[in-house]
């Protein structure tokens, strides 16, 4: 118990993952028009603020990024409705990033034709196809591989400030390297422990860190697809939280409905450790890097103990 104490205070004391850069840059939610900004600057565009973030970083100060979903647009990407200015700031911007595998069609649609931006399709670095699970922020893999492709995008457009783009990429992978350190100290508690989702926004990150997903594959699949689980789903679910059957009960609290309530309800009443997550990064968070390892924190906060789960089996066996 000492010792687990320890790692979250570890982890908590590092929640926030300096990332010292060649600059600051400047990142703005896309609420007017991104060209309207220094014309010396490449223009980033993001489909969603969590790839908007990894731009500003390794562009500090020679890049000026907008992001067109963020936490104050008060909906998801896959739900969102474009404005005519969104479709303008992505097309005209010097590189576009987009998430893809379906998550968010209206930007990848907005850039089929477009010849003159440089387009990063997360989904695309990481073979991803439309219909598999497209919340590939959370996976730690998902975003090196699109650091390193901003960075290529970004000294390939703009040459002139190549050295200071190699020093920021430099620093972000060594914030990437902590993330990583961070995310192999969690895994010693929860390689092997079990969870249900309501849905499964952070599967890639509990992948990573070696946890089991024993959610009901029609329940698992009717909401992959944006639809009713069957009521012989919801009452297997239900019964798993209520039996704590697993470790933990994963709530998107970005998707709100009847089902995912009763659920968290169920999850209250029989205590079951429940651990919340949100699609959209959260406003008092400045890049991805931070938002995962500051999870991994909540996480580790949440899940009994190897010890106490232990016991709570034997006890109900």
């Amino acid at each position: 118990m000492l010792r687990r104490h320890r790692i979250i205070a570890a982890l908590t004391a590092g929640a926030v993952i300096a990332v010292p850069l060649a600059g600051c840059g400047s990142s703005s939610s896309s609420s007017g028009d991104a060209s309207s900004s220094d014309g010396s600057k490449v223009s980033v565009v993001a489909s969603i603020s969590q790839w908007g973030s990894v731009a500003a970083k390794i562009g500090g100060d020679d890049v000026s990024v907008t992001s067109v979903v963020t936490s104050s647009s008060g909906t998801t990407s896959h739900e969102y409705e474009p404005t005519t200015q969104d479709v303008a700031n992505l097309t005209g911007a010097d590189i576009a990033i987009v998430n893809g595998a379906g998550y968010d069609s209206w930007a990848v649609n907005a850039l089929a034709d477009d010849t003159d931006t440089t387009v990063i399709n997360v989904a695309d670095l990481m073979n991803v196809q439309e219909g598999a699970n497209p919340h590939l922020w959370f996976s730690v893999d998902a975003i090196d591989k699109t650091a390193s492709a901003v960075l290529d995008a970004l000294k390939a457009s703009d040459s002139a400030h190549s050295s200071d783009y190699d020093t920021n990429y430099a620093a972000w992978t060594k914030a990437y390297d902590s993330l990583k350190q961070s995310l192999d100290i969690v895994k010693q508690e929860t390689n092997g422990r079990t969870y249900v989702a309501t849905e499964s926004v952070a599967q890639y990150l509990l992948d990573d860190l070696g946890m089991i997903d024993k959610t009901p594959e029609g329940f698992k699949n009717a909401t992959a697809n944006e639809s009713e689980p069957s009521a012989q789903d919801i009452d297997e679910m239900t019964q798993i939280v209520q039996n704590k059957q697993v470790d933990v009960l994963v709530v998107n609290d970005s998707e709100t409905s009847d089902i995912a309530t009763n659920l968290d309800s169920a999850g209250q009443n029989s205590k079951i450790s429940i651990f919340h997550v949100t699609e959209s990064m959260p406003s008092e968070v400045s890049n991805v890097l931070d938002w995962i390892n500051m999870l991994a924190a909540s996480l580790m906060m949440t899940i009994p103990s190897s010890s106490s789960a232990s016991a709570s089996a034997s006890a109900s066996e």
